[in-house]
């Protein structure tokens, strides 16, 4: 067996207890409401959003939470800790190869203006341990190959659903089930229940949390559109199928495969885990959130957010920006100093 060293974290309960009854949570709100403008002139009126407890999401929540019934017959009035996650995997040092994967977490009860601030909004929750350079000699004593890459792959997946069933406790659990009892910084009690509404995360952290495969046939972690269906995009036709073709746990499939690779000794790539896979752009990997928190009603493709840094200002919007720049370059060199010079009004 071979073990990975060096995970660093805290229980999510404890975390959910302290915050909510540090100072900060004098701002949290509990009660969920709805944003709404009419217009002066034509009467019209429009939803607006502009915060987690303002979102359709925790409306719905909060109201599903308000009928049930709790099994420990508890009478305190339920309340949500919104939990967004936010893991930003990151090199620390210019040179060389050290590099940390912290897990942030956020509370949705707290305005996104003053977790934008220094307020201590923003709570480390876990160190993701990454693979060791010692896992190719290790692989290697079992296998005559010399291209571990769909190992390794399989590994990493499996490393990361391991630290979320570790993060993901039952603790954890028994409080999304019943709550938690807190008596929070104004000495008031509520009974709290955890609920995940966010993980925002770069794309191949994504496709680790999706399980599904990096860059796959089914490449999206929401819905189930095929490679060759992307040049329908923005089109009424892909906005109809990105409901109907959402994605979902095909656990049949993966223990199939599962079992083919671990019971029968088949490759990862080999005939037939690639059989239950294929056609869907898994992995056989158990996906934690859904095994743990799906009997729950968590729906682990619905949390998965667009991050924006990543996705689009380093991606999409620096890829055009620098064609733009050589489109100046091959106009006249002088066109890129004027444009220097119109940023440098604004600054």
């Amino acid at each position: 067996m071979f073990t990975v060293p060096g995970l660093l974290y805290c229980q999510l309960v404890a975390v959910i207890c302290s915050t909510f009854t540090e100072d900060n949570a004098k701002w949290f709100h509990l009660t969920p409401f709805r944003w709404v403008w009419r217009s002066a002139i034509t009467g019209c009126e429009m939803w607006l959003y502009d915060e987690l407890y303002t979102s359709d999401a925790w409306n719905r929540a909060h109201d599903k939470l308000q009928k049930q019934s709790c099994s420990n017959g508890c009478k305190l009035e339920c309340v949500i800790a919104g939990l967004m996650f936010w893991p930003n995997a990151t090199h620390l040092t210019q040179f060389g190869d050290a590099s940390a994967w912290p897990i942030y977490l956020f509370f949705g009860n707290q305005s996104k203006y003053t977790c934008a601030c220094l307020s201590s909004a923003c709570h480390p929750i876990a160190f993701m341990p990454t693979l060791p350079p010692s896992i190719a000699e290790f692989i290697s004593k079992f296998t005559k190959k010399k291209n571990y890459d769909d190992i390794i792959a399989h590994c990493k997946q499996e490393l990361f659903h391991g630290v979320w069933r570790v993060l993901l406790d039952e603790e954890f659990v028994e409080a999304n089930k019943d709550g938690i009892v807190i008596r929070c910084y104004d000495g008031v009690c509520w009974q709290v229940f955890p609920c995940i509404f966010t993980y925002a995360a770069d794309y191949p952290e994504k496709v680790l949390l999706a399980t599904i495969r990096d860059k796959g046939n089914f490449p999206c972690p929401w819905c189930l559109i095929a490679k060759e269906d992307f040049s329908c995009l923005g089109l009424q036709s892909d906005a109809s199928r990105r409901f109907t073709k959402i994605c979902q746990y095909f656990l049949d499939q993966i223990l199939a495969a599962h079992n083919a690779i671990y019971r029968l000794g088949r490759p990862i790539k080999g005939v037939i885990p690639e059989h239950y896979l294929k056609v869907f752009s898994l992995v056989p990997t158990f996906n934690s959130f859904a095994d743990i928190l799906g009997p729950l009603g968590l729906d682990v493709y619905s949390i998965v957010m667009v991050d924006l840094l990543h996705e689009f200002k380093l991606g999409i919007f620096k890829s055009v920006f620098r064609h733009l720049l050589r489109l100046l370059y091959m106009i006249h060199p002088d066109t890129v100093i004027q444009l220097n010079e119109q940023y440098e009004v604004f600054i």
